[in-house]
């Protein structure tokens, strides 16, 4: 298992870019890498804690995407009865719009389709533009909506769409 803190571009997976890596699938000993990224994307962080333990749950498992050897993005998924779900992705302010989120992301969906998942699915804020854009390039449709989902500053809520896409079964399936 890599060590978090030595993600090298030689790891786990291909190169993405000059410079760029998707490593994984990683498990719980990456949990404080993860969290470190999550509070950089989002306002309500996760604990090292409670990654570690949605890590350590059957069927899950993370990416982390790594430019020049620096941890820069990251996908938690979970995938359990022939349902994957994305349960967290994230890149950082200052590395978005690089392509790095799309990379995470088809490399999850791969991933879970070779665990056996026939379907990929996920919440996004209905006012998360940029990843509802990604997530529709990238074969997902709208199945529902959960009203109120999100918690926003100042005590507002945010609704979530529910999004799904069908996984393309892994060859040599029979």
């Amino acid at each position: 298992m890599t060590d978090p803190s030595d993600l090298s571009p030689t790891s786990k997976s291909g190169t993405q870019g000059v410079g760029v890596t998707i490593d994984g699938p990683l498990g719980p000993a990456h949990a404080a890498v993860i969290a470190a990224l999550h509070e950089q994307c989002f306002d309500d962080p996760w604990a090292p804690t409670a990654v570690a333990r949605l890590l350590s749950m059957s069927g899950s498992f993370a990416l982390i995407a790594c430019v020049e050897r620096f941890p820069a993005g990251f996908l938690l998924c979970q995938a359990v009865a022939g349902e994957a779900e994305i349960l967290t992705l994230g890149v950082p302010p200052r590395h978005r719009r690089s392509g790095l989120g799309r990379a995470l992301l088809r490399r999850g969906l791969a991933l879970a389709a070779a665990q056996d998942a026939r379907r990929m699915v996920l919440e996004v804020a209905t006012d998360n533009a940029a990843a509802r854009a990604l997530y529709t390039t990238c074969g997902f449709t709208t199945v529902g909506q959960r009203r109120r989902y999100y918690n926003a500053a100042g005590g507002a809520s945010t609704d979530a769409l529910i999004l799904a896409c069908a996984l393309v079964p892994q060859s040599g399936d029979g």
